[in-house]
């Protein structure tokens, strides 16, 4: 990659990640080119020649957005940790992504915008859903999850879960008590009321 290419790369990450960091706080629809290109320190122009149009650099940011999450929860999956912790750490994962996104960004994507809904769910069918599948097959074969319990109802019960934790956790102001809350559920999770080391 030659110098002109590096910085033009370098100019389309900056892009995205201004972009991003607004769409998640204040919703796609609330956002414009101008804000965009002042918070990336490049002129309008410069988004306009790089993406084409608003429509198309959101679609660019939700795709970058998506491959990202794929990469880090693949690293949790490969990590050397053990397959439990590895799902502790998927619900922590999946808690810090829906803190960040702001109600009116995840509407745009899932509901408002054909085209972003079909690539959210084409994405989420042949990239992360074989990777889910492989994972939890192999928690089975391990025997860490029952054999009785679906993918399906697995991955129904972690958004459950990360949902509710979020939704209570952000009225609680101290850090530590809000990592103590988290970390005593997901315990609950996996071992129930009276804990692993009771029969």
């Amino acid at each position: 990659m030659n110098g002109f290419e590096r910085r033009r790369q370098q100019k389309m990450e900056q892009i995205r990640h201004a972009a991003l960091s607004l769409f998640t706080q204040f919703g796609v629809q609330k956002v414009n080119i101008q804000e965009i290109a002042k918070k990336a320190n490049v002129s309008q122009v410069t988004i306009y020649n790089y993406f084409g149009s608003k429509d198309e650099l959101v679609f660019d940011v939700i795709e970058y957005l998506y491959e990202q999450q794929l990469k880090e929860l693949n690293e949790i999956i490969k990590s050397d940790m053990p397959f439990l912790k590895k799902v502790e750490q998927m619900i922590h994962f999946k808690m810090s992504n829906t803190k960040k996104f702001s109600p009116e960004f995840l509407k745009a994507i899932l509901i408002e915008n054909p085209r972003l809904s079909k690539f959210s769910r084409e994405f989420t069918e042949k990239k992360m859903m074989p990777v889910l599948t492989d994972f939890f097959e192999t928690g089975k074969k391990e025997g860490a999850i029952s054999q009785d319990i679906s993918l399906e109802t697995m991955i129904l019960f972690l958004n459950i879960l990360s949902e509710g934790l979020k939704n209570y956790t952000e009225y609680l102001i101290d850090s530590e008590q809000k990592n103590r809350f988290t970390n005593e559920i997901i315990h609950m999770f996996f071992y129930g009321i009276v804990g692993k080391n009771e029969k």
